[in-house]
């Protein structure tokens, strides 16, 4: 079995520089798979975010997109990577580009962040200003539903929830024209329009498991105790939630089968897991979240509580294996040379520019960056929602592997802070806006076990 192996190494060795270059490609840096023209080449690269779907991309026959005017007061910053710095740095990066930004994403993303209070520039609340600006309506067999359409807010249930998570009360009014609504009736409604076939996930959303399913977990398990997870949903059909929670983590073990085992021998993880993991929004670190609220409201079936605690070790060791990962993939992007992503722009679904002239010279560098505070920092966020909420401890072994990331996590956020981010907003608006969403994750993660956890700010 040795010579074997000894033997492929070797074949691999002999590739030429051009297959390893596909293989990157097919990888695609760490991410969803986008459209990207480089000159005449077009890559998938998933360090640049969803741009057929992006926030702000024009729809055919609409204007090109022009980001506004950019307020002064944020130039970039030079800090040490401490616990503190980084927790400045992330704050002034999601305060001050969120009120610029001013789009759904970003501001339901400040509350996760800093609270229920967080308000626009003008004052407003921002929790009032989403709740009142967009919101819609369905009928369904007779009945008529609120709900947030998901070209707003992306991930079905994901302002529900954040709502929920940041204390938001169950009384605060939702508008949809002349109607309204409150919180209460949100969640009624999501209980209602939710479709799940615990035997085939995908059978009334294809990626329902990847981009949605995680965001109803959380919200439903805080909604719904145990003992009421049986509902017959708007269109007659049953929904048994421990069986979705069963389902659904049993497909994630099932991505993530022998990757731990790889990692505590210390071998890179696959390339068919990077794939796997890149299908998943925020590299499958949502729908760990999910299915650790899941436990922390009293859903135990299914030996949940020992699948969850191995699901826990994985996510420990995916702290260093992921961001390792993401050097190769820097390394090989690096490697195609500057003139690759020389004439780098995105383009929306009619194959139009929606980028501003050429990136700023340190494109790359921002990316690898991003796709770093991404990943640890929902994995913290994961990772201190566990110890907030005392569902496991931690072994000795296991706290410095997650003090290991943190340390990178305060070094790429100070490192980000450093970076002229005007200059990525002027080239490109939701490039600056995907960049505060994964730094609010952050900012939330490192808060969580401290006396500024967002979740329980009062509302004034």
């Amino acid at each position: 079995m040795g010579r074997k192996r000894t033997a492929r190494q070797n074949k691999r060795a002999k590739q030429s520089p051009e297959i390893g270059r596909r293989k990157f490609v097919a990888l695609g840096l760490g991410g969803v798979g986008t459209l990207i023209t480089a000159g005449a080449i077009g890559y998938k690269v998933g360090w640049f975010g969803s741009a057929s779907v992006a926030e702000g991309t024009p729809s055919p026959g609409s204007a090109p997109l022009v980001s506004p005017p950019l307020p002064a007061g944020l130039h970039p910053l030079s800090l040490s990577a401490s616990y503190q710095n980084a927790l400045r740095a992330a704050s002034e990066i999601t305060e001050h580009y969120t009120r610029y930004l001013n789009n759904p994403s970003t501001l339901i993303h400040a509350v996760r962040a800093f609270g229920q209070n967080f308000t626009l520039a003008d004052g407003t609340l921002a929790v009032a200003h989403l709740c009142s600006r967009y919101a819609a309506e369905k009928e369904i067999n007779g009945k008529r539903y609120v709900y947030f359409p998901r070209e707003v807010e992306v991930h079905e249930n994901s302002f529900l929830k954040t709502f929920l998570e940041a204390g938001v009360s169950l009384d605060q009014p939702i508008t949809v024209g002349s109607n309204h609504y409150t919180l209460r009736e949100l969640g009624e409604s999501a209980r209602s329009l939710f479709r799940c076939d615990p035997q085939d996930l995908s059978r009334y959303e294809k990626d329902l498991l990847e981009n949605h399913l995680p965001w109803g977990l959380i919200a439903f398990s805080i909604l719904v105790p145990p003992s009421q997870s049986s509902w017959t949903n708007a269109f007659g059909e049953q929904i048994h939630l421990p069986a979705v929670i069963d389902s659904a983590l049993s497909a994630y073990e099932q991505t993530c089968s022998g990757v731990r085992d790889a990692l505590v021998r210390g071998e890179a993880e696959s390339i068919a897991f990077r794939q796997a993991m890149n299908q998943q929004s925020c590299y499958g670190m949502h729908a760990v979240y999910g299915f650790f609220s899941c436990l922390k409201h009293g859903y135990r079936s299914h030996n949940l509580s020992e699948r969850l605690r191995q699901l826990l070790d994985l996510v420990i060791y995916r702290l260093r294996g992921d961001v390792e990962a993401f050097q190769r993939e820097y390394e090989a992007a690096k490697a195609l040379g500057p003139q690759a992503l020389s004439n780098l722009s995105y383009v929306d679904k009619a194959g139009r520019a929606v980028t501003q002239g050429p990136p700023p010279p340190f494109v790359m560098e921002a990316m690898h960056l991003r796709s770093q505070i991404k990943l640890l920092g929902h994995a913290l966020e994961a990772i201190n929602y566990v110890l907030l909420h005392r569902l496991f401890s931690l072994t000795p072994e296991q706290k410095q592997r997650v003090q290991a990331g943190e340390q990178v996590l305060y070094d790429c956020l100070v490192k980000v802070r450093a970076l002229d981010l005007d200059a990525l907003a002027r080239w490109y608006s939701k490039f600056v806006s995907d960049t505060v969403i994964a730094v609010a994750h952050a900012l939330r993660a490192m808060k969580l076990l401290t006396a500024d956890n967002p979740d329980t700010i009062a509302k004034k």
